[in-house]
Order: C-alpha cells, then structure tokens, then sequence
C-alpha cells in the first residue's frame, strides 16, 4: 500500500527470552509495509537483551530501549502506548503472537472509520506446539460504536471480559487523551471505558491474535497489579493499599474515579460516575456482595493495631464499596 500510514508497534518485556523471538518474528511476517518496532525491555536478567539486538543486526527498524531498573509491569506497559510519534499505536506483549495480516486487517478498520479510537481482533488461546487450546466467545469482542460517548461506555462497561480485546492498534489522538493507568485490579477495563469516550471501539472478527497460555485469576491479577507489587514489593505490606481484597469491587469503583476526570462536560461526567455502579451491580452482584462481606469480616484484623495510614486505606475500600454496593453498607 502506497503511503501507507506508519504504526509503532511497542514491545514490553521483563526476562521473556523464552517467547520474545516469537513474537518479534510475528511483527516482522506482518504484510503492513509501514511499522517500526520498539522493544521496551524493564531490566530483564536472562538474555531477551541478547536476542533482541541479534535481531537489531538484521531490522533496521527494530529499536530496543533498556530501563536499568526494574520499574514494575504497569510503567513498562504505559510506555508502550506513549512512545513513538506515529498516528497509530500497537502495545504488544512479549508473549503473545500475531497472524501475519493482523495490522492490514485492523487498520483497514481504522482509516475506514476515522472516529474509531482503537480495533482489536478476534483471539485465541495457543499452547505447546503452537497448538489452539480455544477460541475467544464472540461476546467478548467489542463493538462500542455510534455517536453517543456515554452509551459508547456503558457498552465496554457491560461486556470487556479478556485482555485479547484490549491488545488492537490504538488511534495516538485518543491514547493522549487518556487519564494516567492505575496500578489496581480493573485498571484495563477503565482504560477501555475512558477510550470509547473518545472514539468508536471496533474489532475484526477473523481470529488473529493467538494468546499464550490462559489468563490470570482475578485475585492473582489484583495482587499482581498493586503498587506494592509493582515495586517489589508484597502485595499485602503494612503500608500497602487494600484495595486488592476486593478486585471487583475496585474495578468498578476504579470506572468512577476515571470518568469524574475524563475530558467531557461536567453533566456527562456526573452521569458517567451515576452509571458505572449500575452497570457492574447488574453484571455482578453476587461476586460484589461477597466480596464486601469478606471484607467486613476481616475489619477486625485489619483494624487491630492499625496505624493512620492503615485506616486510611480502609477508609478508601469502604468508600468504594459504598459508591459501588451501596445495599452493603
């Protein structure tokens, strides 16, 4: 394709030398004539340094940028959708792989429909031997489409269920819009909600990501994304936050802080903040009103000893399951 538009396809990894060649090899297959790629490697120890610039003698437009410090899963994975200047955005992980048509067919989505913010496709789950252990249900595509930002929102509120649909080529306009990521459980899932304030979110239908290996528990992914963790931190130090006690709970609540700061009139922000509550009671009450209960039960442990700091961060998860199970409180 004459002139076809560039996008920056950005690579994060931390020791992924078991899989990064893989998934550099699925960037290089891609038909799209116009990309760069950018390894963005969080201070790996084994030898994804060493592969990557065998591949850098090769690719001339494969570039590979070291932090010498561990920074945490989630600053690595934010600088994959802020770095390069092109119009168009690929984060990509270090373990999942491509089919070789994944940006032509993504952005042929994209320039046909200038208000689409991001496009993803449609996935699967591979395993040893390159071997299909599942495909991804239809429902967890999206297809936030149409005028109206709020009901654009309710739509990602009401059916993002897998990372896959979160892995497409983001339009940088709407990236740059974007509040800060947050470092707690459901912090993709506000990502998404915010992003389809700006711009449509459409996905081709054909399988072309291949996932590796089945994801993460809920209660793993929210320990795994605390800002404890992501230092080095345990997930449930003294002076940790406790929000990863109740991962939904947050996920909801979490669509509540990003919407009362999302670039939109104050009256389409209040009704953003009035909806989310809604939408994740009807979508998951019973797991909700479990999960404030095992918090309440555990008040009295964590409140024995308690410092100002610790009450204070109890102070927030109850705040939070007030905004969001009201009924519980």
């Amino acid at each position: 394709m004459r002139g076809a538009p560039l996008v920056d396809v950005n690579l994060f990894v931390r020791n992924g030398a078991a899989t990064i060649g893989a998934a550099i090899e699925s960037v290089l297959a891609q038909t799209w004539p116009n990309l760069t790629l950018t390894v963005l490697d969080n201070a790996s120890t084994d030898d994804t340094v060493a592969i990557v610039r065998r591949y850098m003698a090769e690719i001339p437009w494969l570039r590979l940028r070291e932090s010498r410090v561990d920074v945490g899963l989630m600053a690595n994975c934010a600088r994959a959708f802020a770095h390069g200047e092109a119009e168009f955005v690929l984060p990509k992980t270090a373990d999942d792989v491509l089919a070789p048509d994944f940006v032509a067919r993504v952005m042929g989505v994209l320039l046909a429909h200038p208000d689409c913010a991001m496009c993803h496709a449609g996935a699967a789950v591979f395993g040893d031997a390159a071997r299909v252990q599942m495909v991804y249900p239809e429902a967890h595509r999206l297809h936030a489409i149409g005028a109206d930002p709020l009901a654009r929102a309710q739509h990602v509120m009401a059916r993002y269920t897998s990372a896959p649909s979160f892995w497409g080529i983001w339009r940088r306009a709407a990236v740059e819009k974007l509040n800060p990521f947050r470092g707690n459980a459901g912090w993709d899932h506000a990502v998404l909600a915010e992003l389809s304030l700006y711009g449509e979110v459409r996905h081709v239908p054909d399988v072309l990501y291949l996932r590796r290996g089945a994801g993460k528990t809920v209660a793993r992914i929210a320990c795994a994304a605390t800002e404890a963790a992501q230092r080095g931190l345990p997930h449930d130090d003294a002076l940790g936050d406790l929000r990863w006690m109740t991962p939904l709970i947050t996920t909801a609540y979490a669509h509540v802080e990003t919407f009362a700061l999302a670039r939109l009139p104050a009256a389409q922000r209040a009704a953003l903040m009035a909806l989310a509550p809604r939408v994740f009671r009807a979508r998951w009450g019973p797991l909700l009103a479990r999960e404030a209960a095992s918090f309440r039960a555990a008040l009295p442990r964590l409140r024995d000893g308690a410092d100002a700091w610790r009450e204070r961060q109890i102070a927030a998860v109850l705040d939070a399951i007030a905004a969001v199970l009201p009924e519980a409180v």
